[in-house]
């Protein structure tokens, strides 16, 4: 008897500029969001789609969360992440090395309760 063929998301959060695009790309093994030293790159949600034999991951990569600045691109960019961590099976949160503070506390209060996390450090 042949496993059943499986489909799930996982969104990929963060604050901004922690390599969430980065992660994206490598691990559907090609350029499909763009990556930049400069904050605020990503401004919509990214599909990436990687299809295995049994299994077919579709990573979402979400804007930079903002925490301190509130005008009105920031509170769309920070809606965009909510609703993709609303669909989501799987989080991603993605942290940079020995650079915890704040804004990653404030993506982390918005991870759905029970939702399976992983943490991915940049």
């Amino acid at each position: 008897m042949t496993e059943p063929f499986r489909t799930g998301t996982i969104a990929i959060v963060g604050r901004p500029n922690v390599g969430k695009s980065t992660l994206l790309n490598q691990l559907i093994g090609q350029k499909v969001s763009i990556t930049s030293r400069k904050a605020q790159t990503t401004r919509h949600r990214i599909a990436g789609v990687l299809t295995e034999a049994d299994t077919q991951y579709i990573f979402l990569d979400t804007p930079g969360f903002q925490s301190t600045h509130k005008n009105f691109l920031n509170k769309l960019l920070n809606r965009t992440v909510s609703q993709t961590l609303a669909e989501a099976d799987v989080v991603v949160l993605v942290v940079e090395s020995l650079q915890y503070d704040e804004r990653d506390a404030a993506v982390l209060k918005l991870l759905p309760a029970g939702r399976p996390v992983v943490l991915a450090v940049s």
